[in-house]
């Protein structure tokens, strides 16, 4: 998916004279059908016996939600689909070797490399944004989808605040567990 997209309109696909075709468009969609595999995900939490350690809030929002975001962000166009195709699919990428790894019994110390990296496709995000809106409103056609950008912003944000509340409670009690232990030597 990160390769299929094509960047030639960076952040700002002309209002009204973009038609949802092309390379661009076909990964697009690509990622809106995974998003609703990953319902396949939350299966199988519900039927393992350790759902209750992984199936969080921020786990069914996520799943239950991102579908819904990206058929809009299809519907309308949205010039920041590829962004949100690239960052996301990326770190997908990572975190499932992450699991792909535990799963086979090598736990590796990516946990937090994963959390921070889904973090920061937010920082990203937000970033772009900020650039959609100017050009939006300081051009003459405009871009494509900026209408919906605020709801984008406002369910990226919400997603923001979930995984900054999960690496808070997570990584900040790894810490003081650190500085605690530490200093018992």
């Amino acid at each position: 998916m990160v390769v299929g997209c094509s960047l030639s309109w960076f952040l700002c696909f002309p209002a009204n004279h973009t038609l949802p075709r092309g390379p661009l468009f076909f990964w697009a969609n690509f990622f809106y059908l995974s998003k609703i595999l990953e319902f396949i995900d939350t299966l199988l939490i519900i039927l393992s016996s350790s759902k209750s350690r992984r199936l969080t809030f921020l786990h069914v929002y996520h799943h239950a939600t991102t579908p819904v975001i990206c058929y809009l962000a299809l519907c309308n166009v949205n010039s920041m689909i590829h962004v949100g195709v690239i960052t996301n699919a990326s770190v997908h990428v990572i975190m499932y070797a992450y699991f792909f790894f535990c799963a086979t019994g090598k736990r590796s110390g990516w946990k937090k490399i994963v959390t921070n990296c889904q973090i920061f496709q937010f920082i990203i995000y937000f970033m772009g944004a900020v650039v959609v809106m100017y050009y939006h409103l300081t051009t003459e056609i405009g871009c494509s989808g900026a209408h919906t950008l605020f709801c984008n912003v406002t369910f990226n944000t919400s997603l923001l605040l979930l995984f900054l509340n999960f690496h808070s409670k997570n990584y900040a009690i790894n810490i003081i567990k650190h500085s605690q232990h530490k200093a018992a030597q």
